[in-house]
């Protein structure tokens, strides 16, 4: 090989383990298994290169694996849910599931075009209710066991936006939105009783 040409080389190898299915999870073949995730991606814009440097080291560990003999688990998911994606929505005048749902197709086109083996039949994004419906199973199941309780508790209030606000989006004792003065207020929320296994924890660390 004269030179290395990106254009020309890379796509036509992606191409080839895409269509031999290289980085597809496998169920029941006897090769040990491996799970390797790096953290999901907020989809605020495109990729940058702190992105490229966290998901080139866990595609390594990924492709390490394999050539070892592993059968990985090596998916990809967006953490696209809640006060980033609302924040991004309104600073855009965008819709929140368009203007984030775009991002993640950007993301997404570009993380192939770097060629990182992702089992891409195994992407989850946090804001379909596909996923986070098992967050909400959980919680319930924890209700069930009486492991949470609900209690009253301080928040940040804007009485203009009638919302609870972050400690980050109150900015000089103030509403970011609207500039109101903010008040505590005291609301009822569910608390996880982790303190049931307080002794527990302790002892096990013997």
């Amino acid at each position: 090989m004269k030179e290395y040409n990106p254009q020309d080389i890379e796509p036509r190898w992606q191409a080839s383990w895409e269509a031999s299915g290289a980085h597809k999870a496998t169920e029941g073949d006897g090769r040990p298994k491996k799970y390797v995730l790096e953290m999901f991606p907020y989809p605020s814009g495109d990729i940058h290169m702190g992105h490229v440097r966290n998901y080139t080291i866990g595609d390594v560990i990924a492709r390490y694996s394999r050539m070892q003999g592993f059968d990985v688990l090596h998916p990809m998911g967006w953490d696209a849910f809640g006060l980033p994606a609302e924040n991004a929505a309104i600073k855009r005048h965008s819709h929140p599931a368009k203007w984030t749902y775009s991002n993640i197709e950007t993301q997404k086109a570009s993380f192939k075009r770097m060629g990182f083996s992702y089992d891409w039949n195994r992407s989850v994004v946090a804001c379909d209710p596909e996923y986070y419906r098992w967050g909400q199973w959980i919680f319930e199941q924890f209700w069930k066991r009486g492991l949470v309780e609900r209690r009253n508790s301080p928040v940040n209030w804007c009485p203009s936006c009638a919302t609870v606000l972050a400690n980050e989006q109150v900015i000089d004792g103030r509403c970011w939105r609207c500039d109101s003065e903010v008040e505590k207020r005291d609301l009822t929320q569910w608390y996880f009783k982790i303190t049931d296994y307080a002794q527990e924890l302790l002892d096990d660390l013997d």
